[in-house]
C-alpha cells in the first residue's frame, strides 16, 4: 500500500472513531495470521500518554500499525532506528508524528528549562500557547526524523516514504493534519 492509501485508510478509520462507529474487533480468529508476521501500513511515532493509542484512533486492527511511544512523541534516535526498521523490512511507506490536545510533556517543556533528557527535545512554538507547540512539536518531529536519519531522508526525496504530522484531539477524537513531507 502507497503513502497516500494508507494516510486515506488512516483518516477513514479516524471518521468513523469519531463518529463512534469504529469496525475493528482484533478476533481471536486473527490470531494465528498475526503469529506468521507483520505488515504495517503506517509507523507512528506517538506520546506515551494514556489517552492516545492509535489502533483505537485510527480504527485498525492488530498489525496495522507499528506505534512507538515516547513522552511528547520524540523521535529520539531509538525511535528512529526503529522506524528504520519497519520501512526497510516491512515495506511501511507511512510514517505519522501523532501529537495530541492537552499534552503534559509539552506543558511541562512550556513551565520549565530542561537541559537534558526528552523534555529538553520538546520543540516549542515562538508562540507559547500550548495548542500551537503542541501543533509545532508535531511538526518538528519531521525535520527530526529527516535529521537523524539517512535512510529515511533518501526514502523521502525517492518518493517511497511520506512522513506526516499531527495533532489528536482528545475531546472530539479528530486528528488533523499539520504537514507532511510530500502529497504524490
Amino acid at each position: 500500500m502507497n503513502s497516500k492509501e494508507a494516510l486515506q485508510t488512516l483518516l477513514e478509520g479516524n471518521a468513523r472513531y469519531q463518529a463512534g462507529e469504529c469496525k475493528m474487533m482484533n478476533l481471536p480468529s486473527a490470531r494465528e495470521e498475526l503469529s506468521r508476521g507483520q505488515a504495517p501500513i503506517a509507523a507512528i511515532i506517538r506520546c506515551a500518554d494514556s489517552r492516545v493509542a492509535p489502533e483505537i484512533v485510527f480504527d485498525q486492527p492488530l498489525g496495522n500499525l507499528f506505534v512507538c511511544g515516547v513522552a511528547g512523541n520524540i523521535p529520539t534516535q531509538e525511535i528512529v532506528e526503529s522506524i528504520e526498521y519497519t520501512v526497510q523490512h516491512l515495506g511501511t511507506t507511512l510514517v505519522i508524528v501523532m501529537g495530541h490536545s492537552n499534552c503534559v510533556a509539552v506543558t511541562a517543556a512550556l513551565q520549565n528549562e530542561f537541559v537534558d533528557g526528552v523534555f529538553a527535545q520538546v520543540a516549542l512554538s515562538p508562540i507559547p500557547e500550548l495548542d500551537e507547540c503542541i501543533a509545532f512539536n508535531a511538526e518538528h518531529g519531521i525535520a527530526t526524523i529527516l535529521n537523524r536519519s539517512y535512510v529515511l531522508e533518501q526514502k523521502v526525496q525517492q518518493g517511497t516514504l511520506r512522513i506526516v504530522a499531527g495533532v489528536q484531539d482528545i475531546a472530539s477524537g479528530e486528528f488533523e493534519l499539520v504537514a507532511q513531507t510530500s502529497t504524490e
